[in-house]
Formats: C-alpha cells, sequence, structure tokens
C-alpha cells in the first residue's frame, strides 16, 4: 500500500518524473485497488471498493483501479489516468482475449477541496480491452450520474457508485452475477431500472427535427437538395460527437497520445478511451 501511496505522490511533484513499477504482484494477488492519496475515503468505502473491484477480477479477470490524488499539478486529468493504466498495466494480466489489450479501468479522482484551482476532475480510462463494452458514452453517463455526489463533497458514494457501475458492466459483458452483500445499501437503491430515454437522445431528436424542418422549407423554394444533405451532416456530426462525453477541463481525444508524459514503453493496452471533466 505505501509502494503505491508513493508512486501516486511521484505523480503530483514532477511532470516528467519515470513512475516506480507498482508493488510486486499487483495484478495477481490482492492489493489494495484504491488508493486514496487525497484522504477524502472512508475505511469502509475502500473496503467496499474493493470488494466490488475484487468480485469482478475473481468472476472475469478484468481489473478495476480507484485513484484519488490532492492536485493535477496543472496537467489534464485524462492524461494522468492514462498514465496510471499503462504504468501500472492495470488489467494486462487479465487474461481476456488479446494479452496487449487491457481488460481495465482506471477511475481518477482530484477534489475540489485540495485542487490548486479550486476545480475537481474526474477521469474513467477504459483499456482496449474493455472500451467494446464500456464506450465513451457509457463512461460519460456512468460520470455525469456522479457528479451530485461529488458537488456535495460525498466522495465515498460518488466512487462506490461508479465502481459498481463499471462493474455491471463487466458483469453483464462476461455474463456472471456481483455479489450483492458487497454492494452499500445506498448505492444499491441507485442501479438502473432500465430503459429510460438518454437525455442527450431526446436533443439529438430535437436538433435533427428542427433541420429537417428547415430543409423541407427551404425544399419549397427550391433548394431541398441543399437542404437534406445539412441535416444528415449535422445530425451525423451529434450522433459522433455523442460517443466522446468530455466536458469541462477535462477534455482529451482517442489515439495512444500520453499527453505531456511521453515515453511510456511497453505497458500497453490504453489509448486514451473512457470519459473526463470537471465541477
Amino acid at each position: 500500500m505505501w509502494a503505491l501511496l508513493a508512486l501516486v505522490a511521484s505523480l503530483v511533484v514532477a511532470q516528467e518524473v519515470q513512475l516506480p513499477s507498482p508493488p510486486r504482484g499487483f495484478s495477481q494477488t490482492q492489493a489494495d485497488m484504491v488508493v486514496d492519496a487525497a484522504s477524502v475515503l472512508s475505511a469502509d468505502a475502500v473496503a467496499r471498493i474493493n470488494r466490488i473491484v475484487f468480485d469482478v477480477k475473481a468472476k472475469s479477470g478484468g481489473e478495476i483501479v480507484v485513484v484519488t490524488l490532492p492536485d493535477l499539478g496543472g496537467r489534464d486529468v485524462a492524461d494522468v489516468a492514462l498514465r496510471i493504466g499503462r504504468e501500472w498495466k492495470v488489467g494486462l494480466d487479465a487474461g481476456i482475449g488479446d494479452r496487449s489489450r487491457n481488460a481495465g479501468v482506471v477511475v481518477l479522482v482530484v477534489p475540489k477541496e485540495t485542487s490548486r484551482d479550486g476545480r475537481g476532475y474526474i477521469s474513467i480510462m477504459t483499456g482496449q480491452g474493455t472500451e467494446g463494452f464500456i464506450t465513451d458514452a457509457t463512461a460519460g453517463d456512468i460520470r455525469r450520474e456522479a457528479i451530485p455526489y461529488f458537488q456535495q463533497r460525498d466522495y465515498s458514494t460518488a466512487l462506490e457508485l461508479i465502481s459498481l457501475r463499471v462493474a455491471q458492466r463487466f458483469e453483464r459483458e462476461f455474463g456472471f452475477a456481483l455479489d450483492t452483500a458487497i454492494v452499500p445499501a445506498q448505492v444499491e437503491s441507485l442501479r438502473p431500472s432500465g430503459g429510460g430515454i438518454p437525455p442527450e437522445a431526446v436533443l439529438v431528436v430535437f436538433v435533427v427535427l428542427l433541420i429537417l424542418f428547415s430543409a423541407m422549407a427551404r425544399a419549397s423554394r427550391g433548394g431541398r437538395r441543399n437542404g437534406c444533405l445539412q441535416a444528415l451532416i449535422v445530425a451525423d456530426a451529434i450522433s459522433n460527437s455523442r460517443g466522446r462525453s468530455h466536458w469541462g477541463g477535462g477534455g482529451f481525444g482517442g489515439g495512444g497520445g500520453g499527453g505531456g508524459f511521453g515515453g511510456f514503453g511497453g505497458g500497453g493496452g490504453f489509448s486514451g478511451g473512457g470519459s473526463s471533466g470537471s465541477w
């Protein structure tokens, strides 16, 4: 545990410092998968999150790591989460399909109360082995659901909720049942009831209908072809933008970039998928 805390502390003090290796057996044994360097989680919350993520690991091989940092030192939250995923090799030993495709997720939070710029940050970073069932849009939905708890400074409930939601995606993908005894009551009550239309979908439909009506009006004046083409282009752009649901101060693009860090080496498996933001 102390080795993990030292590793996290090194993220804060210097931008270009090469991180030390994670503790021996990190990916094979029940080392602590929650690193609360910002000291915002209760001991009970840490224990419950660990039970959730180790239930996932035991039944699917996937790894979920939850980290809090007091500050980012002016760096992008997505870059720091990406670095943790790559250098800790989260999910690399999961044994799911191609071993070069990490079946792992990094959840990184910087509390508003300790951040130098007075903003809180959250990143849900997905390894390539999880991007198929935890899409950028899904990660964004999970992040937004937890924001009210972050705003209330209830970091324990927020991170238990995020851990559960991520665990549920593994549960659905790999066909196992989570141990309901380890899910805290206040989070269990937030399990999705199914159905429901995402607000983004309503907005997309509204904008598309508005553009289509505009196109129809233009068609009556001889501009039908251009109007319909414009509608299709805008509708496609809106649809694609939802898949990358970054907002606030934490937005980042896909691909294999590592922001300002560079030189990651062969950890592999994390290419910038997920969702990040601030509050």
